[in-house]
């Protein structure tokens, strides 16, 4: 277990969160270090025969590709530190060409320790994954076709969440480095987050407060990209179920190298709380822009319903720099029927979604050096019963270029069947359809469509204690303005699990 463990860690460049996770092991006491340890080493032997290993859509080729992959996933608890680790190191071998032999590692490792119950923690993460080179190209991170770059995002951090019947603070800082093996997308940065409320014995004042600055550099550039977002509510509680408040909101977006021209701005304004039910809480508020040449007077609403301990709503509208924004929160859970419905509106910099028209046909990946809006939808919905599970996940994202306005949309929709066949056997099928428009409403751009629809069975087999087999036979088809981009492929996969 030892010699395998440190076959993955080895592979990993020490920098400097790797350090800083290794010295919290070592100036932690040994009394808080006394704690319970779960080691569990896997071996698998995954052989894949595809049709189709380039992904072509003429003069297709086979392979045979043998995936030998040592794992360790590992738990540690005592009652002030905890640590989760799962590691892989794949060794991948093509038939078709050895030239291609290559090994892989993926490792995904967490801790935190409290400084003493119920106070500060101190938290450091390590992420190293093999992700999709070009999405525009392949959306599919696939060891078996290749065309994956390895990413590594490191994190440490300090958070501190205190209170009592009467408010709650909820605090963290951290920092973050992003590594990728062809340097796209490289960034260091750190992100600090603050937010308060008042508790159920406030009498006379009700408050909340969100706040959150981020400031991230581009690796090897003076670029950087920085903003913030302020929002605080301050009312007074009165007897009957109208309580009146005074809204501020700020944003404010910069950086170096990144474009600037961005209309953000203040507001403030008075607004009222209904206690409609005692469930349902709504928000609305009349809010004044400082700057009026910027944007009009807006309104701002929410609605939190929870109707009990099961099911919670909450629903925004507001206005910011590009207009109107929406959040919405939604879940609800019975004893059969799990459901989760969230859209979000985010800013992101310095990411790998930046893309430009390139010597061919297609489009090509580049440095993103600019901020991008992102609106994203998610819905996860899982109905379970004694032998038979149903799954259906539908998300979608709508990226915009705040320096060009070039939009970039894509959608994904799963579903799939799980049956217990018997007490050593599980059955489950699944089909999945996605879709990406790059370049969207640009004439003059290199508009590129892909439509990708997967359909897979696969079997499961426990064969003796802690051995398992799993049989899979997979097609996928793709279509794509750019024709050298379809392809169909057909897979069949056997794998065989051993865990100690």
């Amino acid at each position: 277990m030892a010699i395998m463990a440190m076959g993955i860690i080895k592979k990993i460049n020490i920098t400097t969160p790797c350090l800083a996770t290794l010295l919290i092991g070592l100036i932690l006491p040994t009394s808080v270090l006394a704690g319970d340890w779960q080691l569990k080493p896997n071996l698998n032997l995954d052989e894949t025969f595809t049709d189709n290993i380039a992904l072509t859509s003429v003069d297709n080729t086979s392979s045979f590709v043998t995936q030998t992959i040592a794992g360790l996933d590992a738990e540690y608890q005592s009652s002030l530190t905890t640590l989760n680790l799962s590691g892989t190191q794949i060794y991948a071998l093509y038939s078709h060409d050895s030239e291609l032999n290559n090994d892989f590692r993926t490792l995904n490792t967490y801790v935190q320790h409290f400084f003493w119950s119920g106070g500060p923690m101190l938290t450091a993460s390590v992420n190293v994954a093999n992700i999709s080179r070009n999405n525009a190209s392949n959306e599919f991170a696939d060891l078996v076709s290749g065309e994956t770059v390895e990413q590594k995002n490191y994190s440490t951090g300090l958070q501190y969440n205190f209170g009592n019947s009467s408010y709650s603070v909820t605090s963290s800082i951290n920092y973050n480095i992003t590594r990728a093996e062809d340097n796209i997308g490289d960034n260091n940065g750190f992100i600090t987050q603050l937010s308060s409320e008042n508790g159920n014995n406030a009498r006379h004042l009700y408050w909340q407060l969100s706040a959150d600055y981020t400031k991230r550099k581009q690796k090897n550039t003076q670029n950087e990209g920085e903003n913030h977002t302020v929002e605080a509510l301050l009312g007074a509680i009165t007897s009957w179920n109208l309580n009146p408040f005074v809204r501020y909101y700020d944003e404010n977006i910069q950086g170096t190298g990144v474009n600037q021209n961005l209309n953000s701005t203040s507001s403030w304004g008075p607004g009222i709380r209904w206690l409609a039910t005692p469930h349902i809480i709504i928000d609305l508020s009349y809010n004044f822009i400082a700057d009026e040449t910027i944007s009009d007077d807006y309104l701002d609403t929410s609605i939190q319903w929870e109707p009990s301990a099961r099911t919670s709503l909450t629903f925004g509208y507001s206005q910011r720099f590009f207009g109107d924004s929406y959040n919405l929160n939604f879940q609800h859970k019975t004893k059969r029927l799990t459901n989760t419905i969230t859209y979000d509106e985010s800013l992101e910099v310095f990411d790998r979604n930046s893309f430009q028209e390139g010597t061919s046909d297609d489009i090509e990946l580049v440095q993103s050096n600019e901020f991008s809006l992102n609106k994203r939808f998610n819905w996860s919905s899982q109905l379970q019963f004694s032998r038979t599970a149903f799954g259906l996940n539908i998300s979608a994202n709508e990226r915009t270029s705040l320096e060009t306005n070039l939009v970039d949309n894509t959608l994904g929709a799963n579903i799939s069947v799980t049956r217990v066949i018997s007490p050593k056997s599980n059955l489950s099928l699944s089909a999945a359809f996605n879709y990406s428009i790059y370049d969207k409403d640009n004439p003059a751009g290199s508009l590129q469509e892909n439509y990708y629809r997967t359909v897979s069975a696969n079997f499961t087999r426990n064969l003796a204690y802690s051995l398992s087999c799993n049989f899979t036979v997979q097609h996928v088809n793709r279509d794509s303005t750019i024709d050298r981009f379809s392809y169909n492929e057909l897979r069949a996969i056997i794998n065989i699990t051993k865990e100690f």
